[in-house]
């Protein structure tokens, strides 16, 4: 189809930008995309550049997609720095994948000023850190992306990012059934991008909507939405910092905000001057002012010496914090006499501008609080954030006395729940307690064959967490909380990222198929990342593949996710460490239980910060499992593995006779059976070199190394030139070679063979 150029003057050009962004802001869609001003083409589209949308981006683009990365705000990352909520909620040591590169790259800006980032939740074992140095941290990793620096083959990749802009309409196909593109605002400039996938990572679940996706709000499902259904309370953080020379004149409050005496009693219930000092859960309200920094404090990299939150002194030393536990909007007594925020919150845009800037004022009440009753000489930073458009935001709520204040807001508050997708399975908090009481205490795994992810948290809501606000057709009520709580650390499978109808687009975020109560678990920043991650993951399958997310082997997704370092399995080996050759295959072999372990743990899983907790849970017994990484494998387990194997790859099981009377199973039989298995040797032409020297050239051995070799599955396989056919084959080679085939897209990418196996 031919393109047909308009010609406009500039002043009719400029009419026609202003007439779509007005229709934009007014009804949040337009009909058509006409009246877009260029065109770009990528392959996946993410937006919303929070926790989820940057790993999603950086994911996509490092498996060689070409990646738009779109975010309102002009500032990167989320509720970790757009939202100031840099106390990272990781209290057990959940670091892996992108998640894991970001946290380096924090660590290593405060180590070479030789400052802690424990400096949160009274213990220094968590990180916190600055806003402007988490997004600084992500801006590198996106440089190191683009440039190829962080990459294996130092190839450049696409993936280009756009700040103050927005998704005003989702194009699909003729059929309605497949999104192609989006006409976004790019920074005030209407532009149609096209895209093969698009990824809603946004804060609450806005594309959803605009792609025709069905999907959940509250306790009800489209198209039977209750607007008045509840929802989670909001909160506009400030950082708030401590000025030893006084508050400059325009960050000082000198007459109270509106609303302030109906606050006042609220904010001395938690904290007074001579309130108590942090011992221990629970913790004993009102607090110390110290005790209320350490909650959310924040290292400084303006400031001199280290404070971090080893003992109530060092709490002391802190200069930064986040304001982020007495200011929750609504918070106490509800709105119009219920706990949370009415659904119309997501629905409205004129209901939601006006609640945000009713939280954003609460926190400024707070901040009067802190100067006046407290006598205190600390305000809101005036080195972490410019935020102009807070201004609007607050408009006729706010006085303009407190614009300076305002501006030093972070550019959006800090949103707990979305709208959740409704995809091909529902997460519940059933589920969630079940998977993650795996091997407690000596017990058996209940491990998700299509992990993509791995979290740890509680069911954490706050506010609406009555059995009313809850969903009922999931067996959810006030009491599923403390019932559902998770165990120990669990599992996000593959089928929660994907639409129920919809192709062409993947949730990440908030935005998963899940629960409420299932999602008080999944809201925050670490598996925000992970599952950010695996939703990038999706979307590049499914472009290399040139097939819908939906028909995307979730194989080759968890392969490219173990390859990026992401852990997936819940169960840990003491013979299988993170850096280990095998590590990878023995992750995808327990999650898609091919071999069995040779032990499990004995003990329950401590938190792995704690050194006191993980000293004493050792003594009741073994807190990792034993794979036998380095063990033959015996007959018996071989035809095991090879018919788990036959059935994820979608193949009729092959006899497999090992000799009844061996010990272990030999490399030279393991390989055959593998490669007819997949039928890798049946075209294998006969070459005079083989490609081991103790390997026969054209032997049926030779033949099925050269199949395997094809599908890339013997590169960097261990033996050098010899493969020492007859020698046993051990337990880790023979999941690495599993893994490496399954995993391997010219077998799901080849012969028009694309669609994925069981899930």
């Amino acid at each position: 189809m031919h393109r047909r150029e308009l010609c406009f003057s500039a002043a009719t050009r400029r009419r026609l930008i202003l007439a779509v962004l007005l229709m934009a802001a007014l009804f949040g869609t337009v009909t058509t995309a006409s009246a877009a001003t260029a065109e770009r083409d990528y392959d996946v589209i993410v937006v919303g550049a929070g926790a989820g949308g940057t790993a999603a981006a950086l994911q996509a683009a490092r498996s060689g997609a070409r990646v738009a990365l779109l975010e309102e705000t002009n500032v990167v990352g989320g509720q970790m720095t757009a939202a100031a909520v840099s106390t990272m909620d990781d209290m057990y040591a959940n670091w892996s994948g992108i998640y894991e590169e970001f946290l380096a790259k924090v660590k290593a800006h405060y180590d070479a000023l030789g400052k802690s980032t424990g400096t949160c939740y009274w213990v220094p074992f968590t990180i916190a850190f600055e806003p402007s140095v988490g997004e600084a941290a992500l801006l590198s990793l996106f440089e190191e992306t683009r440039s190829g620096a962080a990459l294996r083959d130092r190839t450049p990749r696409t993936l280009d990012l756009f700040l103050r802009s927005s998704v005003i309409q989702v194009l699909k196909d003729r059929q309605d059934t497949t999104v192609t593109g989006v006409l976004a605002n790019l920074d005030g400039t209407p532009t149609l991008l096209r895209c093969k996938v698009l990824v809603d990572a946004t804060e609450y679940g806005d594309v959803l909507p605009l792609a025709g996706a069905a999907y959940r709000a509250g306790n009800a499902e489209t198209p039977f939405l209750d607007l008045d259904a509840r929802i989670q309370d909001i909160t506009w953080v400030a950082v708030m910092k401590a000025y030893p020379r006084g508050i400059p004149e325009h960050l000082r409050m000198s007459t109270p905000p509106p609303g302030y005496e109906e606050r006042v009693e609220l904010f001395r219930s938690y904290l007074t001057r001579d309130g108590n000092r942090f011992w221990g859960y629970p913790v004993k309200l009102p607090v110390n002012f110290h005790s209320h920094n350490a909650y959310r404090g924040l290292p400084d990299s303006s400031a001199p010496g280290n404070a971090d939150a080893s003992t109530a002194y060092s709490w002391l030393l802190l200069s930064k914090t986040g304001v982020n536990w007495c200011n929750d909007y609504p918070g106490k007594p509800g709105y119009e006499g219920r706990s949370g925020l009415p659904v119309r919150y997501f629905e409205d845009g004129a209901f939601r501008r006006e609640t945000n800037a009713r939280a954003l004022l609460k926190t400024l009440q707070f901040l009067y609080y802190v100067q006046n009753e407290l006598g205190l000489s600390w305000s809101v930073a005036d080195d972490e954030f410019d935020s102009p458009a807070n201004l609007e935001i607050v408009r006729g709520i706010v006085p303009e006395e407190y614009a300076p204040l305002v501006r030093r807001f972070p550019p959006m508050p800090y949103v707990r729940e979305s709208r959740r997708l409704v995809g091909l399975e529902t997460l519940t908090s059933t589920e969630l307690r079940r998977n993650s009481e795996s091997y407690l205490a000596g017990g058996p795994g209940f491990e998700q064959p299509t992990s993509l992810a791995v979290g740890r948290y509680i069911l954490d809501l706050h506010g609406s967490s009555e059995t009313e606000a809850l969903e009922a057709r999931f067996g959810e009520t006030a009491e599923s909380t403390a019932e559902n709580k998770p165990r120990g650390p669990f599992q996000v499978p593959f089928e929660i990222f994907i639409p129920e109808k919809v192709d062409g687009l993947v949730a990440a975020e908030k935005n998963l198929s899940m629960t409420r109560l299932t999602s008080g678990a999944l809201r925050l920043q670490p598996i925000c990342m992970f599952t950010g991650q695996a939703a990038g993951a999706i979307a590049a399958a499914a472009v290399r593949g040139g097939i819908p997310p939906r028909k995307v082997n979730p194989l080759l997704v968890q392969r490219s996710l173990l390859e990026a370092g992401s852990v997936l399995a819940l169960l840990r080996y003491s013979d299988v460490p993170r850096n280990h050759p095998y590590w990878a295959a023995v992750q995808l072999a327990t999650v898609r239980e091919l071999l069995e372990p040779r032990a499990y743990p004995t003990a329950p899983a401590p938190r792995l910060d704690d050194l006191n907790t993980l000293l004493a849970t050792a003594k009741k017994g073994r807190l990792q499992g034993i794979f036998g990484v380095d063990e033959p494998l015996a007959p018996a387990e071989a035809v095991r593995l090879l018919a788990r194997v036959a059935a994820l790859g979608e193949r009729a099981p092959q006899p497999f006779r090992p000799v009844a009377s061996a010990r272990f199973v030999t490399r030279s039989e393991f390989v055959r059976a593998l490669a007819e298995l997949f039928d890798l040797s049946a075209d294998t032409p006969e070459v005079p070199t083989p490609l081991y020297g103790d390997v026969p050239a054209g032997s049926r051995l030779d033949k099925a190394l050269r199949g395997l070799d094809a599908l890339g599955a013997l590169t960097g396989v261990e033996g050098g030139t010899a493969f020492r056919p007859e020698a046993p084959l051990s337990r880790g080679l023979a999941v690495d070679l599993v893994y490496r085939v399954l995993g391997a897209e010219a077998l799901w990418f080849g012969n028009g063979h694309n669609e994925g196996p069981e899930r």
